[in-house]
């Protein structure tokens, strides 16, 4: 009778094992794709946000235009990796782009804008502010 319950204990380990990480994995959620390489657009961020600290609104909005460009050109390489990334840091873009280029841009929006867009580019899954 010990033998039976010896054997069916060492059946019934590993199967049980084995099927409560199956249970595990099957629940933890897949790793979502990197976006790539994002420092060339930090650095024109970083550029957008020293003009807009000195006060220079017009010079950022000039500049963040090169971004919104390279953004765009970008646009088909790496939506596909990560739609979800792509698009928090797009929104995060639209926000930016939209207070530099108001008519009368507020520099604290912009600041404001500026630092959620690199927040965002720094950690994709996060939204904006």
């Amino acid at each position: 009778m010990r033998q039976i319950f010896l054997a069916i204990a060492l059946i019934a380990a590993p199967v049980a094992a084995f099927t409560g990480f199956e249970l595990y994995a099957s629940n933890t959620p897949a790793k979502t794709a990197d976006l790539g390489d994002l420092s060339p657009f930090k650095t024109i961020v970083a550029d957008v946000q020293s003009l807009a600290s000195k006060g220079d609104l017009p010079g950022a909005a000039k500049r963040i235009t090169d971004y919104e460009t390279a953004w765009d050109q970008a646009e088909t390489a790496i939506r596909p990796l990560n739609p979800t990334d792509w698009n928090n840091i797009d929104a995060a873009s639209d926000a930016a782009l939209k207070a530099l280029r108001r008519s009368a841009p507020s520099a604290d929006e912009v600041n404001k804008t500026l630092t959620d867009l690199m927040a965002v580019l720094k950690n994709p899954t996060q939204l904006a502010r």
